[in-house]
């Protein structure tokens, strides 16, 4: 019950500071700094992330979380790290920093952020765990891609959790699926 309010203090914490506009690395230092503040025991794992459709450009940081992973031409793959490496987990070190990572996307590309209960399982090397995501991610794809709109993805990341969801799993699981659109034509009549 205690990492449940953790988790849902943290994420109303960084519902608010994205409020700012601020980048990434910020708003990931200033939830660094809710997690210290808030006691001995206040410690998480986090990738803060912001698209800018904009510029088609997916900017994240890493704070000891499992890197996302990017569907691209039936391929998955993880996210490189940002310059660096990962950055420490949230509520370690009040004056930790982060450093963001950028991603260009094209359309049709779809982008994992999962915790690390989808993946992990006791007694297994973390390397061998991304390994099967990155082979159920693909194997699902190959299998069927998810059709436009959000209940063909949704359907996608039902399929791929209950590929990886088994009698080992001891962990709660999330799975967020984003897909690159193509942005409407402001030229174009409603």
């Amino acid at each position: 019950m205690e990492a449940v309010t953790l988790m849902a203090r943290l994420r109303y914490a960084l519902g608010g500071l994205a409020y700012t506009e601020e980048p990434v690395e910020k708003l990931t230092q200033w939830l660094n700094q809710v997690a210290c503040d808030d006691g001995i025991e206040s410690t998480a794992t986090a990738v803060v992330a912001r698209y800018h459709p904009e510029r088609e450009l997916l900017r994240w940081t890493c704070a000891g979380h499992p890197r996302p992973v990017l569907l691209r031409d039936g391929r998955a793959t993880q996210l490189p790290l940002p310059e660096g490496g990962p950055g420490i987990s949230l509520g370690f070190l009040p004056s930790a920093t982060y450093t963001a990572a950028e991603v260009g996307l094209v359309v049709g590309d779809i982008v994992l952020l999962y915790s690390d209960g989808l993946i992990e399982r006791r007694d297994t090397d973390p390397a061998q765990d991304t390994a099967r995501l990155l082979d159920a991610a693909e194997r699902c794809l190959g299998e069927a891609a998810p059709p436009p709109g959000n209940d063909g993805l949704q359907e996608y990341a039902e399929r791929l959790t209950d590929q990886l969801d088994g009698p080992h799993r001891t962990d709660d699981t999330t799975l967020l699926a984003i897909r690159r659109i193509p942005l409407p034509d402001p030229g174009a009549s409603p």
